[in-house]
């Protein structure tokens, strides 16, 4: 009996348990298909001790080695916004590559995100499409999409028709049946462009649902969720958000594979039953999830985040194909403006970032404020009083790596999303009026709603603002400055009465989010975009034209500011490229002075 018993542990410990599954995951890649920052430095195919992390290559070699281990154990899924976020995206409508890249490095399952929507649903439809076109795509998925309200959905909804996006699937792996569906949640439906009207069917019910069916219809071992709705901690270090929300109402789901909140989870945790993993995002970590089923049928797990480093061997295949796809993006976009892909744009000897959860001690914030500000205040452009950009719209950092030198991809990821009538990349930037008190409303409700929605903290360029946070709801700004350093800050009126008008900028989004502040405020805040002699906007027509002596709109982007910003600085060590001024490597949002209790 002793020699059955040892035979049959070595046989286990050579093969492994037949029901043995390993999961490989990511989260709101973003179009990150090379390694950052600075994505100058980063030597995927070498072994140098590069500072970058991340890239597609890297990942692709990592799934790469973890299938010559594993075969069929190895489950690869990603929990949406794949795209969006680089130079990459711009080349999506018309070459619609990523999905194939995905497919041919191993993904065999990707939930469809927010950001996937960025340029709207049959925009969406048109990037899939293109790509099946060329070849296989992950099998997308999707349990509660729900329409459109203000916009034509046709292309999208015929791939869900023709079940290109699913609501769920089914899959097997070494003896084990899996179910898997895909959910977009609340706070990521409210990060889609409101102009779209996209509805969602709420993630709980169709989540209850959907997991019930798999497990007690389709009898599957496991149920796993990708979905795109978030985890954070509250502020005494409980977890919460809504996938944990979502873990305990669906007792049926086993594993909450979650995404959009960029939550950094090394190790699992536990909501009701579920067991819920998240990477962070950009491709910078790989989730792996080892499971064991035992003689119960109950699933025992092992897990740890693999960082996408320079130790990891990258696939040389995967890295020549983005490398390619680069000369398409220098020759069809960046060639308008006389940059080549790889060109050093700027140099920095610091760091320039923005962490949301601590907005006050960003130096990237007022960085890019005072870039759009130069933008909309030399050549033929139409000058503006004052810029706003919100935390949300910045969304990686500038990091000066070994060397400093950054690229242009460096530059556009800090502000990369949306897309204008020009088709070329980058929200615009809209200009409107308004009062004084009316600028005064916007700054308190922003100020007032910033702590618990962090995505609205505001940088300014052109404007002061004298603000003291603890009196209440619509008292705690005592005055608003307009000017610069050069030509100094004057107060405005900023009394009930008040009509003087003031001009200010920011991206469409931003404007559009203001001129809706009455219906979010419930009444609250009623703020209506003027034209300079006070006409009242309508149609959205405050996209700025940088050269109104052109035929057309020559419209305005954050990060071609950004580019022409650094133009202008100084080439301080005689390589001949601009370094970064160092008076921002304690620069703070300069521009907001907190009054001294009385």
């Amino acid at each position: 009996m002793k020699r059955i018993v040892l035979v049959y542990l070595l046989f286990t410990c050579i093969v492994g348990n037949a029901q043995d599954l390993v999961i490989l995951h990511t989260n709101d890649m973003h179009s990150h298909l090379n390694g950052f920052s600075p994505e100058a430095e980063y030597t995927p195919l070498l072994n140098d001790n590069d500072p970058t992390e991340g890239g597609f290559s890297r990942i692709a070699g990592f799934i790469k080695a973890e299938k010559a281990k594993y075969g069929d154990k190895l489950l690869v899924v990603d929990a949406g916004d794949f795209l969006m976020g680089t130079l990459f995206q711009t080349i999506e409508l018309s070459e619609g590559f990523q999905l194939n890249l995905m497919h041919e490095m191993g993904y065999e399952f990707a939930a469809i995100g927010n950001h996937e929507f960025d340029f709207g649903p049959n925009a969406l439809a048109k990037i899939i499409n293109n790509s099946k076109d060329n070849g296989d795509i992950p099998t997308l998925l999707c349990a509660n999409y729900g329409g459109t309200k203000l916009v034509n959905d046709d292309d999208l909804i015929s791939l869900f028709e023709k079940e290109v996006i699913l609501p769920y699937s089914i899959t097997e792996k070494n003896g084990l049946k899996i179910g898997l569906f895909g959910l977009v949640g609340i706070d990521a439906d409210e990060s889609i462009d409101s102009n779209y009207g996209i509805k969602w069917n709420k993630q709980k019910k169709v989540a209850k649902a959907t997991s019930k069916y798999l497990k007690k219809i389709e009898n599957v071992d496991l149920v796993i969720v990708l979905s795109h709705s978030g985890v954070s901690k509250n502020k005494k270090g409980n977890w919460e958000g809504e996938d944990f929300e979502l873990g305990k109402a669906a007792p049926e789901i086993d594993i909450i594979i979650s995404g959009h909140s960029h939550t950094y989870l090394p190790k699992m945790i536990k909501a009701g039953h579920a067991t819920i993993l998240q990477t962070g995002a950009l491709g910078l970590n790989v989730g792996r999830l080892a499971i064991t089923m035992d003689e119960n049928g109950i699933p025992k797990m092992d897990y740890n985040l693999v960082k996408m480093n320079d130790a990891i061997k990258a696939d040389k295949q995967t890295q020549d194909l983005i490398d390619s796809k680069a000369k398409i993006i220098e020759k069809n976009i960046l060639s308008d403006y006389g940059i080549a892909y790889n060109d050093y744009v700027g140099e920095t000897s610091f760091e320039l970032t923005m962490n949301e959860h601590k907005p006050l001690e960003s130096n990237l914030g007022p960085f890019v404020a005072d870039a759009i500000y130069h933008q909309l205040n030399t050549g033929e452009a139409p000058g503006v009083d004052a810029v706003l950009v919100v935390t949300g719209v910045i969304r990686t950092n500038i990091y000066a790596g070994n060397k400093g030198f950054q690229n242009i991809n460096d530059i556009f990821n800090i502000m990369p999303l949306g897309m204008g009538d020009d088709v070329v990349p980058g929200r615009p930037l809209g200009k409107i009026f308004v009062k004084g008190n009316e600028l005064k409303k916007v700054l308190e409700l922003i100020f007032a709603v910033s702590p618990s929605k962090l995505d609205y903290y505001l940088y300014f360029s052109g404007m002061k603002v004298n603000y003291n946070p603890e009196k209440g709801l619509f008292r705690k700004i005592s005055s608003i400055e307009i000017g610069n350093d050069a030509t100094g800050f004057k107060a405005i009126d900023i009394g009930r009465k008040s009509n003087n008008l003031v001009s200010i900028a920011a991206n469409t989004y931003m404007i559009s989010f203001i001129g809706n502040l009455k219906k979010m405020s419930f009444g609250l805040v009623n703020v209506i975009p003027k034209t300079q002699d006070g006409t009242p906007i309508i149609n959205n027509d405050f996209v700025v034209d940088l050269n109104p002596n052109k035929d057309g709109i020559q419209e305005a982007k954050e990060w071609l500011a950004i580019y022409n910003y650094l133009k202008t600085f100084d080439d301080t060590n005689g390589n001949g490229v601009p370094d970064i001024p160092t008076e921002y490597i304690s620069k703070r949002n300069p521009l907001v002075s907190v009054e001294n209790k009385k």
